[in-house]
């Protein structure tokens, strides 16, 4: 672009919609760009008179709600959520996690000490005397200065005026109260008129007319972070404490306090070593998220963003405290008046006059949680693992939305139809939204620029025989194994304490290895008893360079009843559960005494041991415990202690379920997973991807914990165990008698409850899974219908 084009920029000053228009449409032709995503306005052009020039669109920042955080303090007080705009994963959950710290704890205790605006203009004479004469002269001239300044904005009151000599050339540092404003255009209007006034008396006075001046010469650090601005201050001073109790610490955070303390003793050194001015983990995190939401001049995070954070053992615990010597807000004016950033401070109670020392130590309040989240991430091996990623030796060209076309869905559609001359003549993505499954959910942290989902697709396409034609499909793009596995360490990490260490050490155990290869290859395998119940597959495409692992298949259709119900198991009526149960057994039937023959199919990947589950116990034992204290209205001290007795045991009955009868299973057998196809009702089974070797009750087990009240009666568990072992008959198979039966069905259901249970319990800290709701009083339910049984035995 020369600068004769960037002259012929149109509509400019103007604030209409057909001039941002004209600016976009020149900025396309320059550009040779499409930008249709600037088409939208966001904000109409008349409202942002003073707040921007040469409009053209906006840009959106998601806003998190972080909190509630306890406020004792000054201005400040009672629980407080705040909205923070970001992109940057983990935060909001990071700073909510160090405000439930602090809010368990009692809260943290904040309080506005100063609040000031500054503007420094320099004036330069002719010799280091005249500077001197005038630095002396213009102390006395307070009250004059004040008035000048106050004609000019009711907001800023003039407090002091500060000369500072370097040889020739005073600064003065203009020092204002703002009230509820930011304060830097109106301190710099105020001083400007005060300014005049000073010029004009200058030139009355004889070898005292300045030879030069300037309404800044850079010593106010407006937007810099400056040693004397965090000594004297700018803007608002502002400060917030809190004590925190071992047990907080380490339920919350997940460390001790002497980790805590050690890791902040070591730092201190460090920044002062590294020249850091004060010292600080991320406030700045919080207040720049917190800057967007609310309409604050995003530049000045520069300065407010200075800190001085401290912590120090306190008894058995630890006391923290920051301090932000200079935090520019303002509730009134600039970004402010516009509606979202307006209705966040609203949200906070801080909207308009009166406000700004409530913002203030709301700001430094949540800024202090961050803090000591971030550090306690650090202190507890969490910090590393949050920000984990693939490691890829080399760039990789991922598959895109542009991919999902026809020179990738052609061959496989032609081949599935046997029509070699099917021509695909159109692709949409259907208008509903992308459908992610809860693995592939978990790596939505990942780059954003690699596919993953299940994608609805409307497939138009031609045949010399069949002419024109249509198909509502979907494409499932499958995530790495190694991401998923990451994803769900992170969670654990997160976790904190001895689940953070064991998940790190077993997590390639955990169910998530070759998940990416499995389900492909198991479509592919064109077994008639999987094919009965899977979805029409219309071709798997394996691109390993590429990493792209897709499989095209039937969208369902309304044919299909009770899909995506795991949240609603009210539902499942009897002849659906009983459906459900003779239709996966027709799979477990096909493959019941053939585990060589499975096994040597090469797709199954690993299969779990009863050495390696004796071996595992000290993970599933941590992850019980921590279940117990994040939710201890299900897992109760004594459904803890049954656990326990499960776990401790688990090298022996495991040993038994090897010697038991095994099939390949489903292993995610449970109503997000499957649907009924009328009228017949027969099974439809997706999302293979955890499928294994097991013994063929595992899926009978999960399914009864999904879809059975908690209040489920023996005789209705024994019926539909009955249908599961004569259905297994029925389709060719020669299952073990009934007692042996049900013995396999208690062993399989003790391994839902240790493991994929608990993984879910575990996911539930972090991401809200509604359907535990459901399952976990049901699997305790049925846990405790065997526990009977075996009591009556006994």
């Amino acid at each position: 672009m020369t600068t004769a084009d960037a002259e012929e920029m149109p509509g400019r000053g103007q604030y209409t919609d057909a001039a941002r228009r004209e600016r976009l449409e020149w900025l396309r032709g320059v550009t040779g760009v499409p930008l249709a995503a600037l088409d939208e306005a966001g904000i109409p052009a008349q409202d942002l008179v003073g707040n921007i020039e040469n409009y053209v669109s906006t840009v959106e920042v998601p806003v998190g709600l972080a909190g509630p955080l306890l406020f004792r303090g000054d201005a400040a007080r009672g629980p407080v959520t705040v909205p923070l705009a970001t992109t940057e994963g983990a935060l909001v959950a990071s700073t909510t996690r160090g405000a439930t710290a602090v809010t368990r704890a009692g809260g943290v205790e904040t309080r506005v000490i100063a609040q000031r605006m500054t503007r420094a203009p320099a004036f330069e004479f002719d010799g280091v005397g005249a500077a001197a004469r005038f630095a002396g002269w213009v102390t006395g001239q307070h009250a004059e200065l004040a008035e000048q300044a106050g004609a000019v904005s009711r907001h800023s009151r003039l407090v002091e005026v500060d000369p500072v000599q370097l040889g020739r050339v005073v600064h003065l540092r203009f020092v204002y109260e703002t009230a509820d404003a930011g304060g830097q255009n109106m301190t710099t209007a105020a001083t400007w008129r005060a300014c005049q006034w000073i010029n004009d008396r200058l030139t009355l006075m004889p070898g005292m007319a300045p030879t030069w001046f300037a309404i800044e010469g850079n010593m106010s650090g407006d937007k810099k972070l400056t040693h004397m601005n965090a000594i004297l201050g700018r803007g608002t001073r502002v400060t917030a404490e809190c004590a925190l109790d071992r047990a907080t610490i380490r339920r919350v955070l997940k460390t001790t306090p002497e980790a805590i303390d050690r890791t902040y003793r070591i730092a201190v050194p460090a920044a002062q070593q590294a020249g850091m001015v004060g010292f600080d983990i991320d406030a700045a995190n919080v207040i720049a998220a917190v800057y967007v939401a609310t309409g604050q001049d995003v530049a000045s995070v520069y300065e407010s963003g200075g800190a001085v954070f401290g912590v120090e053992r306190a008894g058995d615990g630890l006391r923290a405290f920051l301090l932000l010597p200079g935090l520019l807000v303002g509730t009134v004016g600039g970004g402010t008046g516009l509606p979202r950033q307006r209705a966040c401070l609203e949200a906070l109670g801080c909207a308009g006059d009166g406000g700004v020392r409530r913002f203030a130590e709301i700001v430094c309040g949540f800024a202090l949680a961050v803090n000591l989240s971030t550090l306690a991430a650090v202190a507890g091996g969490q910090f590393a693992d949050a920000h984990e990623r693939l490691g890829r030796p080399r760039r990789v060209d991922w598959l895109t939305p542009a991919d999902l076309d026809a020179p990738l869905l052609e061959p496989l559609l032609a081949k599935a139809m046997d029509e070699p001359e099917l021509r695909v003549a159109e692709v949409a993505v259907r208008a509903d939204a992308p459908q992610s499954g809860l693995l592939t959910e978990m790596t939505a942290r990942g780059d954003r620029r690699k596919l993953a989902g299940v994608f609805p697709l409307r497939v138009g396409y031609t045949t010399p025989d069949q002419g024109v034609g249509h198909l509502d499909l979907v494409a499932k793009v499958k995530p790495l194994d190694e991401e998923v596995i990451i994803a769900a360490a992170k969670l654990a990490s997160l976790s904190g304490g001895r689940l953070a260490e064991l998940y790190t050490r077993w997590r390639h155990w955990t169910g998530f290895k070759d998940v990416h290869t499995r389900e492909p290859a198991l479509y592919r395998s064109g077994d008639p008893a999987l094919t009965r119940v899977l979805p029409r597959v219309y071709g798997v495409h394996v691109d390993p360079a590429r990493e792209a692992f897709v499989i095209l298949m039937e969208r369902l259709g309304p044919d299909v009843v009770l899909k995506d119900t795991a949240d609603r198991p009210g539902l499942w009526r009897d002849e659906h559960v009983r459906a459900a149960i003779a239709g996966i057994a027709r799979v477990h039937a096909a493959w019941l005494g053939r585990e060589d023959e499975l096994a040597a199919r090469g797709w199954l990947g690993r299969v779990q041991s009863a050495e390696r589950m004796a071996a595992m116990g000290e993970l599933w034992a941590a992850m019980a415990e921590h279940a117990a204290a994040e939710h201890p209205h299900w897992i109760t001290p004594d459904v803890l202690r049954r656990l326990r007795r499960v776990i401790d045991s688990a090298g022996e009955w495991w040993a038994r379920l090897e010697r038991l009868p095994r099939t390949l299973v489903h292993n995610d057998f449970n109503p997000r997973n499957i649907a009924l196809r009328t009228p017949g009702l027969d099974l439809v089974a997706y999302d293979w991807e955890l499928a294994t070797l097991h013994v063929p009750q595992r899926d009978v087990a999960e399914l009864l914990a999904h879809v059975l009240p908690a209040d489920a009666d023996e005789s209705r568990v024994a019926a539909l165990l009955e249908l599961h072992r004569t259905s297994l008959a029925a389709a060719g198979a020669e299952p073990p008698d009934a007692a042996s039966w049900r013995e396999g069905y208690r062993l399989a259901l003790w391994d839902f409850s240790i493991t994929r249970l608990q993984l879910y319990l575990m996911t539930h800290t972090h991401r809200a899974l509604p359907f535990l709701d459901h399952l976990v009083p049901t699997t305790l339910r049925l846990l405790e219908l065997e526990d009977r049984r075996a009591a009556d035995a006994g």
